[in-house]
């Protein structure tokens, strides 16, 4: 089975919640597709996969103090979690549906990166 990467978001994280929903949506001029007080997600009116999420600085870090660099939404989530196993890729969160009905784990790549693999 083919896997896809549908989009690619990074992460940005803020002290201040309300001055970033000012500048992206005032400021950039982007839509605020998403909105769940502790993460913020916006999309660019004319493209709407370039996007951007911000998150409340100290809030909902399942990882201790590892901040998560770039999201990845793909196409089949359990596909990506295998393939990840069979190469040995470091998983530092593992797979999960979450309440808000995102399925999602999280890998550290060579860098020492956190990436967030998720599927809606």
């Amino acid at each position: 089975m083919k896997t896809s990467i549908l989009r690619i978001v990074p992460n940005i994280y803020s002290n201040n919640i309300e001055a970033s929903k000012k500048f992206y949506t005032r400021f950039l001029e982007m839509e605020l597709v998403m909105d769940m007080d502790w993460i913020l997600t916006f999309a660019s009116k004319e493209n709407p996969k370039a996007q951007i999420s911000i998150f409340q600085n100290d809030e909902n870090k399942p990882l201790d103090n590892k901040a998560i660099f770039i999201s990845i939404e793909v196409s089949d989530i359990d596909q990506w979690y295998k393939r990840a196993k069979a190469q040995k890729i470091e998983i530092v969160y593992p797979i999960t549906l979450e309440p808000w009905g995102v399925k999602r784990f999280f890998i550290q790549e060579p860098n020492g990166a956190t990436i967030n693999l998720l599927s809606h």
